[in-house]
């Protein structure tokens, strides 16, 4: 059963939220009056929290500082957190993807929609238990095996000091409801790593953490100048949402990141070229057709066809500065 933290200024939605969810099952729920009480809490709790619901807009701490904390605290690095907010503007949307929501939910909301949600964070939080539970269970074994790559490329992708670098099912969520809200002056686009399967296979894990890392870093000084969110998309594929109004060509971005990553001079830790090449597909308008994980899986598509139009292309040689 879930354990769950409610988190409002608002008794009386924190009376309904308790209600709704009792109904549904999930008793197991607190409640706190503000930010502050919400951190006493979570540090006096025994057992962690599975699954918070904020509100936003709250006197002295709001819910979108609050967030942000909460991801600093051991533990709760994934745990999932809902923003529950009358608030529909972009602004705020990017504010609490960016502090680290898993979700966003406009009030008034339904017993539905916290049915919904509830059953998803159950769904995940039940299979992280099992991971763990495998884990724990091979680590008591002693298991000698070769080393292998733990890195998810959905959610585990973890790389540091990247705020606008969020997990891909945070993104598909953060896509849902900016088209909920109306918003149209945001595009989707992917960043391909080209030869990422031959990197892949070379690299170990941290070789590829520091390759990925790389490219997250060099992506956000090339997108740095506008407002966009950013995920990791598997297989070598980096998702942007900008706000953008009118499409522009890829042609000048991915040339633009290129050079930034020419400038890098990335080796494998044997000292050997870890060459970091990438495909920008033309963006996609949000909203155009198609459902959010349509919209996503069409621009990694592009990126992907990007990637393979360029081994026709006459092969350009990186230049590597050598001190002498």
């Amino acid at each position: 059963m879930l354990k769950i933290l409610a988190v409002d200024d608002n008794e009386v939605m924190l009376d309904l939220i308790s209600m709704m969810s009792a109904r549904l099952g999930f008793n197991d729920l607190s409640t706190a009056l503000s930010g502050e009480k919400a951190i006493s809490k979570i540090v006096e709790s025994k057992i962690n929290f599975d699954c918070f619901f904020l509100d936003i807009s709250m006197p002295d701490m709001d819910g979108i500082e609050l967030c942000s904390l909460i991801r600093k605290i051991p533990g709760y690095e994934k745990t999932p957190i809902i923003m529950l907010t009358a608030m529909s503007e972009k602004s705020y949307i990017d504010s609490a993807f960016k502090a680290g929501a898993t979700d966003y939910a406009n009030k008034p909301f339904n017993i539905i929609e916290l049915q919904a949600r509830l059953q998803i964070t159950q769904e995940i939080v039940t299979a992280r238990k099992v991971s763990v539970s495998v884990n724990s269970y091979t680590d008591s074994k002693k298991v000698k095996t070769q080393i292998t790559k733990t890195i998810d490329p959905i959610d585990d992708v973890k790389i540091e000091g990247i705020k606008p670098l969020i997990a891909r099912s945070a993104l598909t969520n953060y896509l849902s409801q900016l088209s909920n809200a109306g918003v149209a002056s945001s595009q989707v686009s992917a960043v391909k790593i080209d030869q990422f399967s031959l990197i892949y296979e070379k690299a170990s894990s941290d070789e590829l953490l520091y390759a990925l890392t790389e490219v997250s870093e060099t992506l956000n000084r090339a997108l740095s100048i506008n407002g966009y969110l950013m995920a990791y998309g598997g297989n070598g594929n980096f998702l942007v949402v900008s706000s953008k109004m009118a499409l522009e060509p890829s042609a000048d971005l991915e040339i633009e990141i290129q050079n930034l990553l020419d400038e890098l001079d990335t080796r494998y830790d044997d000292g050997t070229p870890l060459d970091l090449d990438v495909s920008v597909g033309y963006p996609i308008q949000l909203g155009a057709r198609g459902t959010q994980t349509q919209t996503i899986n069409r621009a990694i598509a592009r990126a992907e066809s990007r990637c393979v139009e360029k081994k026709a292309e006459p092969k350009k040689h990186n230049i590597r500065r050598v001190d002498i």
